[in-house]
């Protein structure tokens, strides 16, 4: 079995030049995806994400891990506004909304689920299974 082989640099730098979907589902805004894997066995997928200037989505829980590296613009959510170069990890059982004020190209990889949620968002630092014994003044790294 061979590798897909992906340049991240050269999407931030033309993210015209692939194709993007939609990306709606559970109250997105603005947003559109372009799938690089995904088993539907697992529930686990690795996408680039675009949001335009404006783009939010409603709180909603990931029933296994969230990684997102931004690629371009800002991303925000209730744990701290992220930028260009800021990798973010999130435990599995976190839940939060976002937004991107300017718009964003995010590299993101999903372990499992992700439902709509119906409570208030939680801060994945403070939860007990979450090790944040590293921080750079700024984010959890």
């Amino acid at each position: 079995m061979t590798p897909t082989v992906f340049n991240l640099l050269n999407v931030a730098n033309e993210p015209d030049l692939i194709t993007w979907s939609a990306h709606a589902q559970l109250d997105r805004n603005g947003a559109r995806i372009h799938t690089l894997f995904e088993c539907t066995e697992s529930a686990q997928r690795i996408a680039l994400i675009r949001c335009d200037a404006g783009a939010s989505a409603a709180a909603h829980h990931h029933n296994g891990h969230e990684t997102f590296l931004i690629l371009d613009g800002d991303f925000e959510d209730e744990n701290g506004v992220y930028l260009k170069g800021d990798l973010v990890i999130y435990p599995p059982g976190s839940t939060h909304a976002w937004k991107s004020s300017t718009g964003a190209l995010i590299y993101a990889t999903w372990g499992g689920t992700v439902t709509s949620a119906q409570i208030t968002p939680a801060v994945a630092a403070n939860s007990e299974e979450y090790d944040n014994s590293v921080y750079d003044g700024r984010h959890l790294v």
